[in-house]
């Protein structure tokens, strides 16, 4: 079967086509390449050094930084700036822009063990900024450690925070509370996700303050090429399903395989979602995006998804990349259509 060009994907379309990435795919994964992560693990990837990650690091002298918790963050082992401490990079318009605005908190992606850097976070927030005359905010959770520190659900904690904080520093921040979205790629696409799905939980979070009475719900969800499943049966297992649940067995396992996968939890509370994917991925695979559009669709739940032929994991917007490079415009008008931005 024709593998469908960069139009809005439709029930039409993607009932047929589901049938065909399921079967082409579940041979695709396993001659998946090895990668070595920046904790030594091996997953199916490119080398990442450890200087990759030891970049992502909280200064406080920084005016556009914002740590999550005042204090030391629930669960952490420590005060290090490059490991133990989750904040925020905050992106705003120029000056003169009519305030207050809409903000997306972007969730940049690399396994759940490190952070995808060149093309997910400043490249990506500052075109949110520019074009969309948006505030973009850039997420730092805390990372899966080589012994399993970090593991759910503490990068979820993280982010539920990061949601909750953004509302309540409305004034201070000049945002719209009322119009606060996400956008995740790859394992951070399976974090946005997350929330979006599970919002009306804490995650079991043993620490609270007065900042978690405020909504953790995003009033929309962005996607590019993202982890959604972490149950086996559908999709064979990423270096984020090892990592982020790195150290669970049994029925533990099995109730986190199904609580954490997009396409089991879709409910009526699940916010709009545009969603682009390219359908040669070779890191993870398109039966993720795929499986979750079909879960939309069947709960009658809104989604624009764009399923592009060919496009390159971890490009962010996918500059260069013929075809997948249309995905910001189309995230654009899809925003306006949402009237979450002017035309």
């Amino acid at each position: 079967m024709q593998i469908p060009d960069n139009k809005t994907i439709t029930r039409t379309v993607i009932r047929p086509f589901f049938i065909c990435v399921c079967v082409f795919f579940s041979v695709f994964e396993g001659s998946l390449p090895t990668e070595i992560t920046a904790q030594g693990r091996r997953h199916g990837s490119s080398a990442v050094s450890q200087e990759t990650v030891s970049r992502n690091c909280y200064d406080p002298a920084d005016p556009n930084l914002i740590r999550l918790w005042p204090s030391r963050a629930p669960g952490a082992i420590g005060d290090d700036p490059c490991r133990d401490i989750p904040y925020m990079r905050v992106f705003t318009s120029p000056s003169g822009m009519r305030r207050p605005e809409p903000v997306i908190l972007i969730i940049p992606g690399g396994g759940y063990d490190r952070l995808t850097e060149t093309k997910e976070q400043t490249p990506v927030a500052e075109h949110f900024v520019e074009d969309l005359h948006v505030t973009a905010i850039v997420l730092y959770y805390r990372l899966v450690q080589r012994d399993g520190i970090y593991r759910y659900p503490v990068p979820m904690w993280d982010g539920q925070r990061a949601i909750k904080l953004i509302r309540s520093r409305a004034a201070e921040l000049g945002i719209d509370p009322k119009r606060v979205a996400v956008f995740g790629f790859s394992a951070g696409g399976h974090l946005a996700s997350t929330l979006a799905l599970h919002s009306a939980t804490d995650f079991d979070l043993p620490l609270h303050d007065s900042i978690d009475t405020v909504s953790g719900r995003p009033d929309l969800l962005g996607l590019g090429y993202p982890v959604i499943s972490m149950d086996p049966a559908d999709v064979p297992p990423s270096g984020s399903y090892h990592n982020l649940l790195n150290g669970f067995r049994g029925a533990e396992l099995q109730h986190l395989q199904i609580y954490l996968s997009g396409e089991r939890n879709i409910t009526r509370r699940t916010p709009p979602v545009f969603l682009f994917e390219s359908m040669d991925d070779a890191r993870i695979s398109p039966q993720n995006s795929v499986l979750f559009i079909d879960a939309l669709h069947r709960a009658d739940m809104p989604v624009e998804a764009h399923l592009f032929p060919h496009g390159e994991h971890g490009d962010g917007l996918a500059e260069g990349v013929a075809g997948e490079d249309e995905w910001p415009e189309m995230f654009h008008r899809w925003l306006i259509g949402q009237n979450y931005v002017e035309q």
